[in-house]
């Protein structure tokens, strides 16, 4: 059992990279191709300090990659089944709530906008 209790506890981990709605813009705006640090902070208006506390996390869960040039930092994610329950998860959600009901333009653009491009 105390083996199962270590992977019931790295899974609540990897859950918890979740429950922050900041972590989940930050996925959103890397679905879309690898970007520098700048560009996150500008596409989702957040502070540097803010936006690098949470790629950092994301970082050493293994969920995001990064890589220097220069004096620009630049991420991208590498790790598809976050996407993909982040995906599942985001758009059952919003399917349950009157705003977006099943089958409209915005949870479809949400569906289509959590899958990773390469």
């Amino acid at each position: 059992m105390d083996e199962l209790n270590k992977v019931f506890e790295n899974v609540a981990e990897y859950f918890g990279l979740l429950s922050e709605p900041t972590r989940l813009k930050i996925l959103h705006c890397l679905c879309r191709g690898e970007k520098p640090v700048n560009e996150v902070v500008e596409a989702l208006g957040l502070t540097q300090a803010n936006t690098s506390r949470h790629l950092n996390l994301l970082y050493r869960a293994g969920v995001v990659d990064r890589r220097r040039s220069g004096s620009q930092v630049f991420y991208r994610i590498v790790d598809p089944n976050f996407v993909d329950l982040c995906r599942t998860v985001c758009v059952t959600v919003a399917s349950r709530t009157s705003a977006m009901p099943a089958g409209s333009e915005s949870l479809l653009r949400l569906e289509n906008d959590l899958k990773i491009h390469r």
